[in-house]
């Protein structure tokens, strides 16, 4: 048997609208409010992220460049300091050979003013010479004691002076080279452990 649906006709009280909250339903302005919230809060969320992120590297950025010209400061003056440090050395064995070669020339021309006078007589050069003797070892002729006997000289021949000159004269320019080599070294040791120490002063200054 079929049901027909009253049809409304003036007087009737129409049927109440359904409640739609009451029904579990939610409200479609509290949806876009709360949706609202979520999308500003995650493009907060990412704002943040990109601006900490961003801040990071601008940091780290600027250390980079202050690490940069800390190494390129640090590089000039090393370059500085090894350049002077190279003319200083420069200067002061150029000074050592200028002092060797005046040395070496007095002593030269001292040793040609002699040689010039041996050879020419004009200086002497006196040894003793012991006198060839016929009597026997121990034995000394009636009246002469050991003691009081006076030493016979003999004066070198010219040329043969000259040439003995030349010992000493040559063990003395020798000893004189090799005093400067020492020399040498004692500058070269010096410059060394100054720009060492330069070194481990550039170190310490780059350690943060």
């Amino acid at each position: 048997m079929s049901h027909q649906v009253p049809m409304w006709r003036p007087g009737m009280v129409s049927a109440p609208k359904p409640d739609l909250k009451s029904e579990g339903f939610i409200d479609s302005g509290l949806l876009s409010t709360a949706l609202l919230y979520a999308i500003l809060l995650i493009a907060g969320f990412y704002a943040g992220v990109l601006y900490e992120g961003r801040s990071v590297a601008i940091a780290a950025k600027a250390e980079l460049q202050d690490l940069q010209q800390r190494a390129a400061r640090t590089s000039a003056w090393l370059r500085d300091e090894k350049a002077q440090l190279e003319k200083d050395l420069r200067r002061e064995l150029s000074q050592l050979r200028t002092q060797l070669n005046q040395d070496q020339g007095q002593a030269n021309e001292t040793h040609h003013t002699l040689v010039a006078g041996l050879r020419a007589g004009t200086v002497g050069v006196r040894v003793p010479v012991v006198p060839a003797s016929c009597t026997s070892h121990g034995l000394q002729p009636a009246g002469v004691s050991g003691t009081g006997a006076a030493t016979a000289h003999a004066q070198l021949d010219p040329a043969a002076a000259a040439d003995l000159a030349a010992i000493p004269h040559d063990g003395d320019a020798s000893i004189r080279e090799l005093n400067f080599c020492i020399a040498q070294y004692n500058q070269v040791k010096t410059a060394y452990d100054k720009w060492r120490a330069v070194l481990q002063e550039a170190e310490h200054a780059q350690t943060p």
